[in-house]
C-alpha cells in the first residue's frame, strides 16, 4: 500500500526537527529528506531563507566547505507552533476569505 504524500506542514516540521537535533543540519541531510536538490531550492531558497525562518552558513573543515542550515528566532517560533497541531489546525481553518469547516482541514 503506497504511503500518503506529506503535507507542507509535515514537511516543514520534519525539516525544522532535523535542524533542531544538533542546532544545525548539513544541506546534504536536508536534501536527502526532501528527495532532491530542486525540492531543497524550493523550500529553502524560495521560502524558509527569504522569510528568515532559517539561515544557511558555510564552514570550512579540512580544506572542504560545508553548507549548514540553522533556525533563526522566527524559525524557533515556527517550530514550536508546528509542534502544537491545534494551533495549526485553527490557523488553516481561519486562513482565506471565509472560515473553513473542520472537515476541509487536514494536517
Amino acid at each position: 500500500m503506497p504511503s500518503q504524500p506529506r503535507t507542507p506542514v509535515e514537511i516543514c516540521y520534519e525539516l525544522l526537527s532535523l535542524i533542531n537535533k544538533k542546532g544545525k543540519a548539513l544541506k546534504y541531510d536536508l536534501i536527502k529528506n526532501l528527495g532532491n536538490e530542486e525540492a531543497f531550492r524550493r523550500w529553502f531558497d524560495r521560502c524558509l531563507v527569504p522569510h528568515k525562518i532559517v539561515e544557511c552558513i558555510q564552514e570550512k573543515r579540512g580544506g572542504r566547505t560545508f553548507t549548514y542550515c540553522q533556525k533563526t528566532n522566527n524559525g524557533e517560533l515556527l517550530y514550536e507552533t508546528l509542534k502544537n497541531h491545534h494551533i495549526i489546525k485553527v490557523w488553516l481553518r481561519i486562513s482565506g476569505k471565509r472560515l473553513k469547516p473542520e472537515s476541509e482541514v487536514s494536517l
